[in-house]
């Protein structure tokens, strides 16, 4: 089993800079031809703490006093008809999508288009949720996997902020979900390393 040890996370913590640096895995895969769609990962994997702060964007209408709480940006479907480089902007600029479940099919429809080739989805909520803040509890602790075009999947894992045992244990558990996912898909994983934003990365495969 991949191990990352308090020794290694000590070593990287020793590159000090003027900001909160982010710890992210590397992981590189052989054995898949991702030209077939069946071998390719698409995936949301909920760790154990808080990865980082999130800018959310929620789209609602029976939400909307709800959503405007939360201080993150809210749209209504009514506000949706935008040109292209607006589209592309919001894609960008969000973390993630959250959509009143009724309206899914119209955001799908004008947002799709922008939202997908960044990897980034929809996540759907009833119009009948109570708790927004939890909602963005889970996502600040969510991270996106994909496996699309090259056989190389980089995901972070928290930031200097976290304690040792968080970091090892969100290490755990998206080092356990992706090695899961490429073995039934008959794939390997060949190296794995824990790397810090400016520092060279540490091998632990």
């Amino acid at each position: 089993m991949v191990e990352l040890k308090v020794e290694d996370l000590k070593k990287l913590r020793e590159n000090k800079r003027n900001f909160n640096q982010m710890f992210d895995l590397v992981i590189n895969i052989s054995g898949l031809d991702l030209k077939k769609p069946e071998n390719r990962i698409r995936d949301k994997v909920k760790l154990n703490h808080k990865i980082r702060d999130r800018k959310i964007c929620f789209i609602v209408e029976s939400l909307v006093t709800k959503a405007n709480e939360t201080k993150q940006k809210v749209l209504k479907a009514s506000e949706l008809d935008f040109k292209k480089t607006e589209g592309k902007k919001l894609a960008g600029e969000y973390d993630f999508f959250v959509v009143e479940a009724t309206l899914m099919s119209k955001v799908a429809k004008i947002l799709g288009k922008y939202i997908g080739p960044r990897n980034k989805s929809m996540i759907p909520i009833p119009p009948t949720a109570k708790n927004l803040p939890l909602v963005i509890q889970d996502l600040e602790r969510t991270i996106s996997v994909n496996l699309i075009k090259q056989q190389l999947i980089q995901i972070p894992i928290g930031t200097e902020k976290l304690t040792d045992a968080e970091l090892i244990e969100n290490f755990n558990t998206a080092y356990n979900h992706i090695a899961e996912n490429i073995e039934n898909k008959g794939g390997i994983i060949k190296t794995a390393y824990i790397k810090l934003t400016m520092c060279e990365p540490i091998k632990l495969l």
